[in-house]
C-alpha cells in the first residue's frame, strides 16, 4: 500500500441546543442537507467542491447517533465530520459552516438554533484526545495503529450504520461475503486517494492478488438485516430510499493482507452513501 498518498481529517463537533430542536429518529440527511444549505451560504465555492462533485466525496458527515426525536434546550449533542485529502485543508470553512447553521438557520422541523461548544480532533487512538491543531493524519499512521489486529485469525465486523454494497448492480439484502466487501472498500480507498489524494492507493497488481486471497476467508456468523430509511430529497423534490443492512458479521481466515484496507475502512467507511454517514463499521477480535 502506498501510504503517503492520502491524508485524513476526522473532527468531533460538541454542540448545545439554544432552543428544542425537533429531529428524525436518523438524522443523517438533516445534519446533510444542514450543513450542505449552510456551507453555500458561507462558501459556495466550497460547497460546490464538497457537495456537488459526482461520485466519490471528499467527507463523511456522522450525525448524532442516539434515537431522541427532541433534543430540549440546554442539550448537548455531537456529529463527526471527516475531510479527505484537500478537503481537509477546509476545516475552517466548513466550522464557519456549522456556527452559521446554528445560529442563523437552524435544525429540524422547526429550525432550532444551537451553539458550537468545542471541536475536537481525532488522533490515531480509538477516541478523540482534545488537540487544538486540526492536522490531519496520514493513512500510515492509521494503519500502524491497527496492526495488531493482523495477529487475529477471526474478528468481528460491528455495522454501526446502515450498509449499502451492491453486487452485480443490486443492493445486497443479505450478509456478503469477504470478496465482495473487500472489493468495494478498495474500490472506494483508490477513488478517494486518485481523486483528493496523491494516485491511487492500491496499484492493480496489488489489487489482483488481494481479490485473490479474499476468497479464502471464511463466513463464520452473521447476525445482520435489513433496515429501511426513507429521505426526502430538496434537489430532486422527492422521497428517497437509503435503507441498508445492520449488525456484524464474522469472518475467519488471515487477516494479514487485508489489515492496511480494513484499517482505513474505519476511518472512511465503506459502500453507498457514506457521505450521510452509511457504511461505518468497527472491527473487534473475535467472536461477539
Amino acid at each position: 500500500m502506498r501510504e503517503n498518498v492520502l491524508e485524513i481529517g476526522k473532527y468531533l463537533f460538541t454542540f448545545r441546543a439554544a432552543e428544542d430542536i425537533h429531529l428524525p429518529e436518523y438524522k443523517g440527511s438533516t445534519f446533510h442537507g444542514g450543513l450542505g444549505t449552510a456551507l453555500r451560504a458561507v462558501s459556495p465555492s466550497w460547497f460546490n467542491r464538497l457537495f456537488c462533485q459526482d461520485g466519490t466525496k471528499p467527507y463523511i458527515l456522522l450525525p448524532p447517533m442516539d434515537n431522541d426525536r427532541i433534543y430540549p434546550r440546554g442539550r448537548t449533542f455531537q456529529c463527526e465530520l471527516t475531510l479527505v485529502g484537500e478537503a481537509a485543508s477546509q476545516y475552517s470553512v466548513c466550522q464557519a459552516a456549522f456556527e452559521y447553521l446554528g445560529n442563523r438557520l437552524g435544525l429540524g422541523y422547526r429550525r432550532g438554533k444551537f451553539h458550537l461548544e468545542g471541536v475536537e480532533v481525532a488522533s490515531i487512538s480509538p477516541r478523540f484526545p482534545g488537540g487544538e491543531c486540526p492536522s490531519p493524519v496520514s493513512a500510515g499512521e492509521i494503519v500502524q495503529n491497527r496492526s495488531w489486529l493482523s495477529d487475529c485469525s477471526k474478528i468481528s465486523f460491528h455495522f454501526i450504520t446502515r450498509l449499502r454494497l451492491k453486487d452485480n448492480n443490486r443492493l445486497l439484502r443479505n450478509a456478503p461475503g469477504f470478496p465482495v466487501f473487500f472489493a468495494r472498500l478498495v474500490g472506494r480507498l483508490n477513488s478517494l486517494s486518485a481523486f483528493y489524494g496523491r494516485g491511487e492507493l492500491i496499484p492493480a497488481g496489488d489489487r489482483r492478488g488481494l481479490m485473490a486471497e479474499a476468497e479464502r476467508i471464511e463466513l463464520k456468523d452473521a447476525r445482520i438485516q435489513w433496515d429501511d430509511w426513507s429521505r426526502f430529497s430538496a434537489r430532486q423534490k422527492s422521497w428517497m430510499k437509503f435503507g441498508g443492512l445492520l449488525g456484524h458479521i464474522t469472518w475467519q481466515g488471515d487477516f494479514t493482507p487485508f489489515m492496511p484496507y480494513l484499517a482505513l475502512g474505519e476511518w472512511l467507511h465503506v459502500g453507498g452513501k457514506t457521505s450521510f454517514g452509511l457504511g461505518k463499521f468497527v472491527m473487534e477480535a473475535g467472536d461477539v
